[in-house]
C-alpha cells in the first residue's frame, strides 16, 4: 500500500510547518496504517484486532491533545477584549501504551512467527522487535511484519505532539467566547483535514454574595473540538503471490476508492481559580473530558481465503469491501491542571501542566487585549 505523503513543497513555510506539528500524529497514523497494507490479508476481524491495540496511543494522546490549550488563566475578557494565540501541547504516553503483546489477542488467521518475540510497539512505540506475522493454516507463509511506532520522544518520555490555534472575544456578564478552526483543505496527496471547536469561559463570582470582592476569581469553561482527517490509499495484490493468477489483479474499478479516515471528537468541561495580577496570573483546576477517534477503511481490498484441493491449501485473491471501522475511546476522564501567564503589552505567554492518564504539558504564546 503507498502511503499517504504531504507535499510541502506545495505549501508556503509558515502553512507547512502548521501542518507538520499540528497534523504530525494523523500523517504517522496513515502512514503506518499503510504498512498494514497486507494485514487485510488474514481477515477483517483479525486487523481490527491489531489495529485496536495499535492504534490505542493514538485515540487517548491526541484526544486528550485538541482537549488541551483552552485555558490560560481564570478569568475572562471585559467585554469585546480579545485574543489569538497559538498552543504547543504534548501528551506524555505511559510506559503500559507503549507495546502490547500479539498473543493476548484472539486471533482467527493470523500468529507470531516461532521465533519471534509476541510483544510489538503500538503507534507511539519504538521501532525494534517487530515480529513477523505468519498464518496459522500455512505457516511457512508470513503475511507481514508488525509496524513501526512513531518514537517521538520529549524529555525522556514518548510523547504525541498536537498544535492548536484558538482566538477569543469578551461578552457582557464576564463571558468568554472561544474559537478554533481549520476550513477543509485539501494537501496534494497527503488528503484533506479539517478542524473546527467551540468553547465558553464564565466566570461564578458575580453569581456569589460577596463573591466579587474575592481574591480570587472562579470561573467555569467547556469546550468541544471536531478534527477530521482522510486520505486516499492504494493497495494492490502482489501478482505471483497467490496460487490461482487471475487476469484482473489490476482490472481497472477492483481497487479504486479505497481511503482511511480519522475523526475525532473531544469534549472537555473545567472549575477553575486563579489570580491575575497585572504582568503574572497563576491558574489551577479540575475537569472532565472525553474524546473518540473514529477510525474507517472504506474501497475495496485484496484478501486471501486458504482453500483446500486435494488435501493441499490453495491460496484464493478475493476482496475484502470496507474492512475497518473502529472506534477509540480515550483514556483521560478525570483531569487537574495548573498554570502561569506572563502579559506583556499585548503579548501573552503561559504554560500550564495537566494531570491525567495521559498528562499533558501546553505552552502557549499570542496577543491578547482586555
Amino acid at each position: 500500500m503507498k502511503s499517504s505523503v504531504l507535499h510541502s513543497g506545495r505549501l508556503s513555510i509558515i502553512v507547512a510547518l502548521f501542518i507538520a506539528t499540528l497534523f504530525a500524529p494523523v500523517k504517522h497514523a496513515n502512514g503506518q496504517l499503510g504498512d498494514l497494507g497486507r494485514l487485510f490479508e488474514g481477515g477483517a476481524e483479525d486487523a481490527e484486532l491489531l489495529l485496536q491495540e495499535y492504534l490505542k496511543p493514538f485515540g487517548s494522546g491526541f484526544g486528550a491533545g485538541i482537549n488541551s490549550g483552552w485555558i490560560d488563566r481564570a478569568n475572562s475578557h471585559g467585554t469585546l477584549g480579545f485574543h489569538l494565540k497559538f498552543n504547543v501541547n504534548t501528551a506524555m504516553v505511559p510506559g503500559s501504551d507503549l507495546q502490547f503483546d500479539i498473543n493476548d489477542l484472539d486471533l482467527n488467521y493470523l500468529r507470531v512467527r516461532q521465533g519471534d518475540g509476541s510483544e510489538t510497539p503500538t503507534f507511539a512505540g519504538g521501532s525494534s522487535d517487530r515480529p513477523m506475522l505468519v498464518f496459522q493454516d500455512q505457516p511457512d507463509m508470513e503475511a507481514f511484519r508488525m509496524p513501526n511506532g512513531t518514537d517521538f520522544s520529549f524529555l525522556g518520555s514518548e510523547m504525541i505532539p498536537t498544535v492548536m490555534v484558538q482566538a477569543g472575544v469578551g461578552l457582557p456578564k464576564n463571558t468568554e467566547l472561544m474559537l478554533r478552526f481549520f476550513p477543509p483543505v485539501s494537501f496534494g496527496d497527503y488528503g484533506e483535514v479539517s478542524l473546527y471547536g467551540l468553547g465558553a469561559k464564565h466566570e461564578l463570582n458575580q453569581w456569589v454574595p460577596g463573591g466579587t470582592f474575592w481574591p480570587v476569581t472562579i470561573s467555569a469553561m467547556a469546550g468541544f473540538t471536531r478534527f477530521n482527517s482522510s486520505s486516499n490509499l492504494d493497495q494492490r495484490p502482489g501478482a505471483g503471490y497467490y496460487d490461482e493468477d487471475p487476469e484482473n489483479y489490476d482490472t481497472p474499478g477492483n481497487w479504486d476508492d479505497q481511503e482511511i479516515s480519522l475523526n475525532t471528537n473531544a469534549f472537555t468541561m473545567n472549575l477553575l481559580v486563579g489570580k491575575s495580577l497585572p504582568i503574572l496570573s497563576v491558574y489551577g483546576g479540575v475537569g472532565f473530558e472525553t474524546a473518540t477517534t473514529n477510525v474507517e477503511m472504506s474501497g475495496n481490498y485484496p484478501t486471501i481465503n486458504l482453500e483446500h484441493e486435494n488435501g493441499e491449501p490453495v491460496r484464493v485473491l478475493n476482496q475484502l469491501s470496507d474492512p475497518i471501522d473502529i472506534s477509540l475511546d480515550g483514556s483521560n476522564t478525570l483531569r487537574a491542571l495548573a498554570g502561569v501567564r506572563i502579559s506583556l503589552p499585548l503579548i501573552t505567554f503561559n504554560v500550564d501542566y495537566t494531570v491525567a492518564d495521559y498528562s499533558m504539558l501546553n505552552v502557549g504564546f499570542g496577543i491578547s487585549f482586555r
